[in-house]
């Protein structure tokens, strides 16, 4: 999916660092351009250098949780409407409360099917485009 000349980016966080990554293959199909990182820190420091259009991040992170990089992100003006998908396999429920209240476009709970990653990822890059045309002047 492109806006015109721009291409549209995730940024994935994913602890998995091994092998080919479900997700990059299917944000690949979906026709964006996919940034993966696998830490708290590689993307604290990509979204120091760009400003994706969605961020996908793994609940479970090598060096803390995405809930630490959501805080983070959400402080940022450049960063803060960016929709944001949470992954996760298990997540105590005060945490995804915790989740939803920093202003997360969705979840998704692991295992899940690639026809419903495709839709939520599509519908999150649907909404920034639609967002971005009526911030313009």
């Amino acid at each position: 999916m492109s806006d015109g000349a721009k291409q549209t980016v995730v940024l994935l966080v994913e602890d998995e660092a091994m092998g080919p990554s479900p997700c990059r293959t299917l944000i690949d199909a979906i026709g964006a351009t996919c940034c993966t990182v696998h830490s708290l820190k590689a993307a604290e420091t990509m979204l120091q250098q760009a400003a994706p259009d969605v961020l996908i991040v793994d609940y479970n992170l090598r060096d803390g949780t995405g809930l630490d990089l959501i805080n983070q992100v959400r402080q940022n003006p450049q960063h803060r409407n960016t929709p944001i998908i949470l992954l996760t396999g298990e997540i105590h429920p005060n945490e995804l409360e915790r989740a939803v209240m920093m202003g997360i476009y969705a979840f998704l709970s692991r295992p899940f099917s690639a026809a419903e990653f495709t839709k939520l990822v599509n519908a999150a890059i649907a909404e920034e485009l639609g967002r971005v045309r009526n911030d313009r002047p």
